[in-house]
């Protein structure tokens, strides 16, 4: 039905995580504002899925995170699943844009060669 009336203000803080590395730290960084609008943006217009996020391999990238203010979308081969409070939501991401939009917005030089071109 509607959208919640969390989901529809604008949070102050975004930041993401890309599951990239296996023993030492995955990269973090902040999520300019209109990014994350923009990714919200994006997230209401994706279909949603029964499907669940894929079963990802032990070592290399293991798909990416966004979080604002109580609200997390994990993301991983064209399945984005957004957790809000006891609220799970899965949508299609068939072309995987929400995913490089969150990859695209980490600094440059932060997210490995290698992932960007598992989702190019």
């Amino acid at each position: 039905m509607g959208t919640s009336k969390s989901a529809s203000a604008s949070p102050t803080r975004w930041s993401a995580r890309a599951h990239a590395f296996s023993g030492r730290p995955d990269p973090t960084w902040t999520v300019e504002s209109s990014v994350g609008e923009q990714l919200e943006g994006l997230w209401n217009k994706l279909p949603a899925t029964h499907l669940t996020l894929p079963v990802a391999p032990p070592l290399g990238y293991r798909g990416c995170v966004l979080l604002a203010e109580g609200r997390t979308w994990q993301v991983y081969r064209g399945v984005v699943e957004r957790v809000e409070g006891a609220r799970v939501e899965r949508r299609s991401d068939a072309t995987r844009n929400f995913e490089r939009t969150i990859l695209a917005s980490a600094p440059e030089g932060l997210i490995p060669p290698a992932v960007i071109a598992e989702v190019s």
